[in-house]
């Protein structure tokens, strides 16, 4: 009887799940108001092109405010900047609640951009707009679990847009926003384990 060896995916396959990617939108959740410190916080669920796992984006942070009054936030500058590639028009009022363009009150922000947002069929899945930065965490700990992130800043699906959104990671990178797993943890160890996961694969 012959021996069986499952297959093994090759060295370097993990890498399409990592870097620029494509991806498609999913869901929506709010949990505004669910943490002391997060006065937003937008949780999005995203799926790659050629995966069948769900990933998680987050918009969070506090807002800036003077006398009860939204005044500013860095999260607001996010949030916006994820809306404009979304195509979506609706925001945030200096009081701290939902309303469309035209003034309408959004009661349920989250509902609102899965009925307005997400394009999606059984057979296909969600249609891949969109691209973002996909990377494997530096663990707070040396040794332990390494978690795939995706970059909350995130654009339309086109060549010139890729180079351009690569350009910024870099330099997030560069200045510490984004703590990317490397083939050396802090305290100088050598990973094990973890081939395949870092920088050399982007």
């Amino acid at each position: 009887m012959a021996i069986f060896k499952p297959e093994m995916p090759s060295s370097g396959s993990s890498s399409s799940f990592t870097g620029i990617c494509e991806f498609g939108l999913v869901e929506f959740e709010d949990k505004s108001g669910q943490f002391d410190w997060a006065d937003l916080f937008l949780e999005v669920k995203v799926r790659q092109k050629g995966s069948d796992y769900d990933r998680t984006m987050q918009i969070k942070g506090s807002f800036e405010k003077e006398a009860g009054k939204i005044t500013g936030g860095s999260c607001l500058k996010r949030l916006y900047q994820f809306f404009s590639e979304i195509g979506c028009e609706a925001g945030i009022t200096v009081d701290g609640t939902w309303e469309s363009s035209d003034g309408q009150t959004i009661d349920n922000i989250a509902s609102y951009l899965n009925e307005h947002f997400i394009k999606s069929n059984p057979v296909d899945g969600p249609s891949h707009d969109y691209i973002g930065y996909f990377y494997q965490e530096q663990p707070k700990v040396p040794g332990g679990k390494s978690y795939t992130r995706v970059w909350n800043k995130i654009m339309k699906n086109t060549e010139d847009n890729k180079s351009k959104l690569m350009k910024d990671a870099e330099w997030m990178k560069a200045q510490g926003y984004i703590k990317e797993m490397t083939d050396v943890v802090p305290n100088g160890a050598v990973t094990t384990g973890l081939s395949g996961s870092g920088l050399s694969n982007l």
